[in-house]
């Protein structure tokens, strides 16, 4: 029997670590409640908190009806996405990593990923990277859209984890900054650094793509200092 003031936990882990295993696969059913108190010799009230638990970490959902119960769930890439922004803007706010080590991840991601963007992108691809930024069509521009200009090429890699990473640490960053600070308010020059990268992609110039890249981050990368942030 486990011990009553931890068995919750306990029993989360054991499930925890079936799903992570692929005993409990994404997608499948869970065994019943009575089931579970079975095999892990615990009652109801310990198995409902681990279920909680493992519900409160996304690894699982209830389902009601006649065919419900609690099913594992499948993962996608924004929800996996959105728990790693939060951890890290967490992480940032209490200084645990500074601008400097997002910019230094950023390096590590993003210019591959622009490497990637040119090598493997589509027409579909390029329609929505010449939408992202208005600056590119000599419209103004504003934060949001810098930050969907980077989402772009990154999607355009067509690599789901480079997504799961990249996304939300460009994200993670902009939340720390705020708008007021945020590099696209270099104006022109980030103008033109789009316009250049997209230049570089639409021609498929993988080595012209990294390398501006990574001008262009290192361009931010200054600027977040200068600022003092």
């Amino acid at each position: 029997m486990v011990e009553s003031k931890t068995a919750y936990a306990v029993v989360a882990e054991k499930i925890r670590r079936n799903i992570l295993d692929g005993t409990f696969a994404p997608g499948s059913r869970l065994p019943s409640d009575a089931d579970l108190r079975e095999t892990y010799a615990v009652g109801q009230s310990t198995i409902r908190e681990a279920l909680r638990t493992l519900s409160s970490e996304h690894l699982v959902k209830s389902v009601r009806g006649v065919n419900g119960g609690t099913f594992v769930t499948i993962p996608t890439v924004g929800h996996l996405g959105s728990q790693l922004e939060v951890g890290v803007t967490l992480l940032a706010s209490s200084d645990s990593i500074s601008i400097d080590d997002l910019m230094e991840i950023r390096h590590i991601t993003e210019v591959p990923a622009a490497g990637y963007a040119a090598s493997r992108r589509t027409d579909d691809d390029l329609e929505k990277l010449r939408n992202s930024d208005p600056s590119l069509r000599s419209e103004e521009s504003s934060f949001s859209s810098h930050s969907t200009f980077h989402q772009q090429i990154v999607e355009a890699a067509h690599n789901p984890l480079l997504e799961v990473v990249t996304i939300p640490l460009f994200n993670a960053l902009q939340n720390i900054v705020g708008e007021a600070n945020a590099a696209a308010n270099i104006g022109a020059s980030v103008s033109h650094d789009h316009s250049v990268l997209l230049e570089a992609i639409v021609r498929r110039d993988s080595m012209a793509a990294m390398s501006l890249m990574r001008q262009h981050l290192d361009s931010v990368s200054e600027y977040y200092r200068n600022r003092g942030i």
